[in-house]
């Protein structure tokens, strides 16, 4: 694996790691159809719109438009609960698995070229500063929640 695929890895752990953290703020305006795609996809297996939204930090208003447009595009299924008809479960269709490994590809496509254009040095110095980032982030969001 080059050093630069081994830094997209190391990103993307970062970020996932750190997603419910003070980077949301950040990320609120990247989220939706994208994002509940690949989180099913990660996920694996059927899962609540209210763990959708809980997991990718959006409101229950803002999760039922993206699923039903999702719906619409025969990206995902909401079923019943076999166990509680109360409860709705959701999954990716085979087209959704398809379109979030296509979104999967493409990203850290684009990540590791960019890690081969910036070279080995600065992709490791990059990946140092943003785990620096992430820990005085998590710091201020600590700090913040101690003072409410």
């Amino acid at each position: 694996m080059s050093f630069a695929e081994e830094a997209e890895q190391e990103l993307i752990r970062l970020m996932v790691e750190n997603r419910n953290s003070a980077f949301s703020r950040f990320e609120k305006s990247n989220q939706g159809e994208s994002m509940v795609i690949k989180f099913l996809y990660k996920y694996g297996e059927p899962t609540s719109p209210k763990h959708l939204a809980d997991s990718l930090n959006l409101s229950s208003a803002r999760i039922a438009v993206v699923l039903g447009s999702l719906e619409k595009k025969g990206l995902i299924e909401r079923n019943m609960d076999e166990n509680d008809r109360r409860r709705i479960n959701v999954t990716l269709t085979e087209s959704g698995k398809k379109a979030a490994k296509h979104e999967k590809k493409q990203m850290r496509d684009k990540i590791v070229q960019i890690f081969k254009m910036m070279g080995e040095d600065d992709t490791v110095l990059f990946i140092e500063l943003v785990a620096k980032f992430v820990d005085c982030a998590q710091k201020i969001s600590l700090k913040e929640e101690g003072d409410q």
